[in-house]
């Protein structure tokens, strides 16, 4: 029997709607410096300007290319950076609270975790005339240059989502934490999810984040999570997928 945390292919839900799921990463303030994170870039597209592998489609080779990057981008925060107020419980209960708030009203949050830097969530954007037979789209049409990386939240397609996730959880962590100044940083990484398979993945990711960081050893022990969540149920309850 798989433990709960693990997400196989055949267990997802088919829902379909306008539009498609997003893998939201977003982070504290000057936790990854601009020169650090222009080598990541830079290496990135270096690796995208040479030739997909012989047996390889381009599309494939994007997609990896695309991965390493946000692997690499992933790593720095949990092992390097310096700026963790994320870990102070009262400051991480908001940020869970504020997911859960606008859950069902401006998406439906499907996976989330709070690190001590930075938060990962899994979410679809609700879109008012959605047809009522479903949730999940499939991504558009034209995903083979699917949309990755991190870019202004004004600029991007969540631009109202992540107001509505940092404006009131930056003043009310800042009064908790007794200082002044900008909280988060201004840029969050958005990717689009292109089917079943890579939805499967990026849900098992976020789970199994603090684990991978070292700070649990089971995804449910760790107490800002969605898989801690499922392991003991809020009142109000995310999508079952297992």
């Amino acid at each position: 029997m798989l433990e709960r945390g693990t997400i196989t292919h055949g267990d997802l839900p088919h829902w379909f709607m306008p539009g498609a799921a997003h893998f939201v990463t977003y982070r504290l303030a000057d936790t990854l410096p601009g020169d650090v994170l222009q080598r990541l870039r830079s290496e990135r597209d270096a690796r995208l300007r040479q030739p997909a592998p012989e047996g390889m489609s381009a599309a494939e080779h994007r997609s990896r290319q695309h991965k390493a990057y946000f692997a690499a981008y992933d790593e720095y925060l949990d092992r390097v950076s310096s700026v963790h107020w994320l870990e102070t419980p009262a400051v991480a209960q908001i940020i869970v609270g504020n997911l859960y708030h606008h859950h069902a009203s401006k998406y439906q949050l499907l996976e989330y975790v709070v690190m001590p830097s930075h938060v990962h969530v899994l979410l679809v954007p609700i879109v008012a005339d959605a047809a009522s037979v479903g949730l999940i789209a499939r991504a558009p049409a034209q995903s083979d240059g699917y949309y990755s990386g991190e870019v202004e939240d004004a600029k991007s397609p969540l631009s109202k989502i992540m107001h509505s996730l940092k404006s009131y959880t930056a003043n009310e962590a800042n009064r908790v934490l007794g200082r002044e100044g900008r909280f988060w940083q201004k840029e969050s990484y958005d990717h689009w999810v292109r089917n079943d398979t890579e939805l499967a993945r990026i849900a098992e990711y976020i789970c199994q984040n603090p684990v991978k960081a070292g700070l649990v050893a089971n995804a449910w022990d760790w107490p800002y999570g969605s898989a801690r969540d499922r392991k003991f149920p809020r009142t109000l309850a995310l999508p079952e997928w297992w």
